[in-house]
């Protein structure tokens, strides 16, 4: 996939093979202890490659990624807290022919922000169950309901603001859509990014779902419903 360089800092998109789901990662230049980017680029990886690199690191190393007009490799470099170890590698670079997308503003009629462990204990608990899960939300309560070979399970999430990090619903219709489980279960990886995640659901419109960095980025997925069975 490309990594869309810019002085604001780095995006990147991918969508499926399946064209079901995109996901978009910015990482911003306020998340970066140094970040300089003289002209916009676009930078193709191989996104199994660099993950066996970020696997040499540390989890208190710092990363550098350095790349220069005309090379055709990444530079990545950890470096440990107090400097007494250096990794660096030089990573070969893609030539990806795709085109960075504009996502359309969209007025979604229910919003829902709860803990995001709570979320990936849900997806994966709905998972033993079966394939495809319904999210139906009013106002102040989100259910999630499961029909499956083992038979039928239902979670109930009800608003409460008290409650830290809080579980906050919004809806101004209730909408009921179902989604293919296997796709909200992969969305979870990105819960240790951010204690809430927050769910955005219209009638016939993907669903998105975004884990929000606030200045250093966020991680947002938008995955299409399913057609009634």
């Amino acid at each position: 996939m490309n990594l869309l360089c810019t002085d604001d800092g780095i995006e990147l998109q991918a969508m499926d093979a399946a064209h079901v789901a995109l996901v978009n990662f910015t990482i911003l230049a306020d998340a970066c202890t140094l970040y300089s980017c003289s002209q916009t680029i676009t930078i193709g990886i191989n996104v199994t490659n660099l993950a066996k690199i970020i696997k040499c690191s540390e989890t208190t190393d710092s990363v550098l990624l350095k790349h220069s007009p005309g090379s055709d490799t990444l530079g990545i470099t950890f470096e440990s807290a107090n400097g007494s170890r250096k990794a660096e590698y030089e990573m070969k670079l893609m030539d990806i022919d795709s085109e960075h997308m504009e996502i359309p503003d969209v007025t979604y009629e229910c919003s829902v922000k709860l803990p995001s462990n709570e979320f990936t204990r849900i997806m994966r608990d709905m998972a033993t169950f079966g394939d495809t899960v319904t999210l139906s939300v009013k106002e102040g309560e989100l259910v999630i309901t499961m029909k499956g070979d083992m038979g039928m399970a239902t979670v109930s999430v009800k608003e409460d603001k008290t409650a830290k990090p809080s579980t906050e619903i919004e809806c101004t219709k209730k909408t009921t859509m179902m989604f293919a489980l296997n796709y909200l279960v992969a969305f979870t990886k990105a819960q240790n990014i951010s204690e809430q995640v927050q769910i955005f659901l219209s009638e016939n419109v993907p669903v998105y779902v975004s884990y929000d960095m606030g200045d250093k980025g966020s991680v947002g997925y938008y995955l299409a419903p399913k057609l009634d069975e």
